[in-house]
């Protein structure tokens, strides 16, 4: 099996990203189509940057605006429209093993 490729949200780390013209498109449309809300529209740009990246998931704090059923289901929509593969959403707690 090969490694994941895994985008750490800013919750989760602090980390400043140039943002480029795609992502900034992918973004607008998911707050476009209200699967995220206008005033969080960079919450929007997080989720558009793993994706136009290729990565597998992204991990995340933010149950707000990022991991929630309605963003999770409207980002799969619309990546999968867009040309983009599906994107996994989860917290730290559903992706790091424990072995206890």
């Amino acid at each position: 099996m090969k490694p994941l490729k895994i985008y750490l949200e800013t919750t989760i780390f602090n980390f400043v990203f140039t943002i480029d013209k795609n992502a900034e498109i992918l973004a607008d449309k998911y707050v476009s189509e209200n699967i995220i809300p206008h005033k969080f529209r960079f919450d929007g740009l997080h989720i558009a940057m793993a994706t136009i990246n290729d990565l597998d998931i992204i991990v995340s704090y933010n149950f707000q605006h990022i991991v929630k059923l309605r963003t999770i289901m409207g980002t799969e929509s619309i990546n999968l429209r867009e040309g983009y593969k599906r994107i996994g959403i989860f917290s730290p707690t559903e992706v790091v093993e424990n072995d206890e």
